[in-house]
């Protein structure tokens, strides 16, 4: 139990009693006011904020009964525990049934009472931790709605104006027909400038689809050591520019899972992006495909410059950027360089809908390890491959 105290008000006409119950639980650490009867009573909860009443069922002016109802009606927050006597236990069922916390018989064991007020005392805890959650919860939800919305009005405002713009640099291009390597070098950095903005829009577009559920490709029988392959040969150039030495050990054997040929080409090719931004020049990474006895696993080591143990649960997280935003540049090759945050959220996903797993385990300063575990699938099940040479994409309704 925390620090946190109910504040109780016992309403009974005999002073006596009232004065033992009030010692008692004050003794116990509540802080306790006393009423006389349910008139009173009624007077200073209008006054004060109370969450627990212990009031006697028999009391001139105005009776526990009619007292309970006025709280049930007007402060529904308020616990209510009901005293009564064997001969009125009929009462006290009646009570429990109008919405009494409890009852405790006369005479009055006070063990029963710390043990009936403590139980009262965790239900107001445990309602008012629900009700936070509940706030945390909508929150979230409405955080959630606002990422989606934000996801596809961006695709949407983005898409038309980056169309108009590269159409009509090329046509800039075609009418200038400059030699001047100044001029044509302006053109390239322009072509290549778009064409990232353009592969970053339809990762977006991607994602937002597949967070709503809409990632419907049919799976196919996908090689994973000939997607690996695939992407070595594609990225290789980029560790090579920057003195990273890159190690590949991949089977001579197909490995086959049931998924997608283009997003586990995007996994692939989303990992080894991330080892080579957090791997200094002249660094280590390794591509390691293997097979245990049901899965393939395709590892990505590196030793970079690691992720914080603190943030380590959350770079799968939409927009998400392990460096200090101050410190944000724009790069997908260079030491460090800052994206969106969307490829890890990306991965997550794919590997989610491939009903497999990925598991990150890493030290600052000394390097990182990202492992996919994908369901391995025999050759001989009846499945229809999937080679790099045909149209292998991801698809959506409409």
């Amino acid at each position: 139990m925390n620090k946190f105290k109910p504040q109780i008000l016992i309403v009974e006409d005999d002073e006596l009693i009232r004065n033992i119950f009030q010692q008692s639980l004050e003794n116990w650490g509540y802080p306790v006011d006393t009423a006389e009867n349910g008139q009173d009573a009624l007077d200073k909860i209008r006054k004060k904020n109370y969450h627990i009443v212990i009031t006697d069922l028999n009391m001139p002016v105005m009776d526990g009964m009619t007292l309970l109802n006025r709280i049930k009606s007007d402060w529904p927050y308020i616990e209510t525990i009901v005293v009564t006597g064997f001969a009125t236990i009929e009462s006290a069922i009646d009570a429990l049934k109008m919405g009494a916390f409890d009852f405790i018989l006369k005479p009055v064991n006070f063990d029963q009472v710390k043990i009936t007020v403590k139980k009262c005392h965790h239900k107001i805890q445990a309602d008012a931790e629900n009700t936070h959650l509940k706030k945390i919860n909508a929150r979230l939800k409405e955080l959630n709605e606002m990422k989606d919305k934000f996801l596809s009005i961006t695709n949407h405002e983005i898409r038309t104006p980056l169309t108009i713009i590269k159409g009509y640099i090329e046509i800039l291009d075609g009418m200038v027909q400059s030699h001047e390597p100044e001029i044509q070098e302006i053109f390239q950095i322009l072509k290549t400038t778009i064409q990232e903005l353009t592969q970053t829009i339809e990762r977006m577009h991607t994602l937002s689809r597949a967070n709503r559920g809409e990632w419907i490709a049919k799976p196919h029988l996908v090689d994973v050591t000939q997607v690996a392959h695939k992407v070595y040969n594609e990225m290789h150039r980029l560790f090579d520019h920057r003195s990273i030495q890159i190690k590949v050990s991949i089977p001579d054997h197909p490995l086959y899972i049931r998924g997608s040929f283009h997003a586990l080409q995007i996994i692939l090719r989303e990992l080894l992006q991330n080892a080579l931004k957090f791997t200094q020049d002249g660094g280590k990474v390794h591509l390691k495909i293997y097979e245990t006895h049901k899965q393939v696993a395709i590892c990505v080591q590196d030793n970079g410059i690691g992720i914080p143990y603190e943030k380590q649960e959350a770079i799968f997280s939409l927009f998400y950027e392990v460096q200090d935003v101050v410190y944000h540049k724009t790069s997908k090759n260079e030491f460090m360089g800052g994206g969106m945050g969307i490829g890890l959220s990306l991965v997550k996903e794919f590997i989610t809908h491939m009903k497999g797993k990925i598991v990150v385990d890493s030290d600052p300063g000394i390097g990182s390890s990202f492992v996919v575990y994908l369901p391995k699938v025999r050759k001989e099940q009846p499945h229809k491959e999937v080679r790099s040479d045909e149209q292998s994409s991801i698809t959506f309704p409409g």
